[in-house]
């Protein structure tokens, strides 16, 4: 169903900082557009101007929604990430402490 996708710890640093950029992003751009349902109603007087104002609220908390999933996403992306440099790390430290036993060699003789 979906693509295994391998990225070094260089990318996830990388696709990290970009997904950081676009919460801020996200979470900037959406309280504005909730804010703008205030300045609807205040410019606005009419039978329309409650659905309007409902309108941009909505926006306003599906953005702070999308934010905060881009945020959760970050967060697993990091732990992730830092699960696999501790595993990259203890799998080096094992394989320099392996000694190599070669059983034609006689300490008997």
């Amino acid at each position: 169903m979906f693509e295994e996708v391998k990225l070094s710890p260089e990318e996830v640093d990388r696709v990290m900082g970009i997904i950081n950029d676009a919460f801020s992003d996200m979470a900037e751009v959406s309280a504005g557009i909730g804010g703008h349902a205030a300045n609807f109603g205040a410019a606005y007087n009419g039978s329309g101007t409650a659905r309007g104002m409902e309108t941009y609220e909505g926006l306003g908390r599906a953005g702070q929604a999308l934010a905060e999933a881009l945020n959760g996403l970050a967060q697993d992306l990091g732990l992730t990430s830092n699960t696999g440099r501790e595993t990259d790390a203890d799998a080096e430290g094992a394989v320099n402490q392996v000694t190599v036993y070669d059983p034609r060699i006689s300490a008997a003789i």
